[in-house]
C-alpha cells in the first residue's frame, strides 16, 4: 500500500527500546480489508467521506503479486456525491530487478488505465517503459526500491533502531518515474494481544511516510500516509492524507495466506541499500 515530516522534526524522533529480540522480516501473503472514515477536513470542498480498501498479497517463489482496490464516496460542499475507485495490480521480483504495474481509475463502472508498464533495475540504476502513457520512458536512480522491497526496508530499519530512512521509490502510480520518500520511524511496540491472532505475537512499528516528486522542490509532500506495520508486513491504524481531507483506515478483516513456494526454493530478496 502507498503501499506516505519536515526536517525540523528530525531531532525529536526517537525509537524507544524494546526488550524483545529482533524478529526476522518475512512478508506474508495476506488478504486485508480496511474500512475508511473521514477524520479531518482542510477547507470546505469536502464535507463527508467513507471508503473501503482491499489489499491482497500473494507470496510466490520468485515474486510478490499485489492487488489493491480502494473505493471512496465523497460528499462535496454542494451536497453532491462522487465515487472514485482505484484498481492497482503489480508483480514484483523478489531480487528487485523487475516490476510490472497497472493502475486503473474511474467510478467503479467505467474504468480507465492511468499507468501501465514495466520497470527494471540494475546496479547503476534502472528504467521504466510505459505502455500507458504510450512510448514514455523514465530513468530510475540507483537504489530505487519497488513497493514490497520498500516495506521490507522500513521494517529492517526499525529493527536496526534507525529513526528514519529516505530511499527513492517506484510504485507505478506516477508517470514521472521514481518518487522521493521520507519515512519517519516514530515508535516501536512490543508484541501484545490483538483481535487478529496472527498479529498478537509480533512487534510493530508506527511510521509516517511522505512522497515527493524528484523533479520538483516542495516542502509539502504530494501524499502522506501513516500506519502501524507488523514485522510480517501487515499494517493497521492506517491514515491517508489526501491534502484537503484525511481518512483513517480500520483493519476489519485479515487472512494470512500460506506461501505457495516449497521450502528452500524461494529467490532471496534483494539486499536493502545502506544508509
Amino acid at each position: 500500500m502507498k503501499p506516505v515530516l519536515t526536517a525540523a522534526l528530525l531531532a525529536a524522533l526517537a525509537l524507544p527500546a524494546v526488550a524483545a529480540a529482533a524478529s526476522p522480516i518475512h512478508l506474508v501473503g495476506q488478504n486485508a480489508t480496511y474500512t475508511l472514515a473521514l477524520s479531518k477536513v482542510r477547507g470546505h470542498s469536502v464535507t463527508g467521506a467513507t471508503g473501503r480498501l482491499e489489499f491482497d498479497v500473494r507470496n510466490t517463489c520468485d515474486a510478490y503479486t499485489v492487488t489493491q482496490k480502494m473505493t471512496l464516496l465523497i460528499r462535496n460542499q454542494d451536497g453532491t456525491l462522487s465515487r472514485t475507485t482505484s484498481d492497482y495490480d503489480t508483480w514484483e521480483a523478489k531480487n528487485g530487478h523487475r516490476f510490472t504495474f497497472l493502475l486503473r481509475q474511474g467510478d467503479g463502472k467505467k474504468m480507465e488505465v492511468q499507468d501501465q508498464g514495466t520497470a527494471v533495475m540494475r546496479p547503476k540504476g534502472g528504467e521504466v517503459t510505459y505502455l500507458v502513457p504510450k512510448g514514455r520512458t523514465e530513468k530510475l536512480p540507483p537504489g530505487t526500491l519497488f513497493p514490497m522491497a520498500h516495506t521490507r526496508a522500513i521494517l529492517e530499519a526499525a529493527e536496526a533502531g534507525k529513526p528514519y530512512i529516505d530511499p527513492p521509490l517506484f510504485d507505478g502510480t506516477s508517470t514521472h518515474g521514481a518518487e522521493h520518500t521520507f519515512v519517519a520511524i516514530l515508535e516501536r511496540q512490543a508484541a501484545h494481544h490483538d483481535r487478529f491472532a496472527h498479529l498478537s505475537k509480533l512487534p510493530s512499528t508506527l511510521v509516517d511516510i511522505g512522497f515527493w516528486p524528484r523533479t520538483e522542490k516542495d516542502d509539502e509532500p504530494d501524499f502522506r500516509t501513516q500506519m502501524r506495520y507488523f514485522t510480517n508486513g501487515v499494517s493497521r491504524d492506517v491514515r491517508l492524507d489526501f491534502g484537503n481531507f484525511v481518512m483513517d483506515g480500520k483493519l476489519t478483516a485479515l487472512t494470512i495466506l500460506k506461501d505457495t513456494c516449497p521450502s528452500g526454493k524461494a529467490v532471496p530478496s534483494a539486499p536493502t541499500p545502506k544508509g
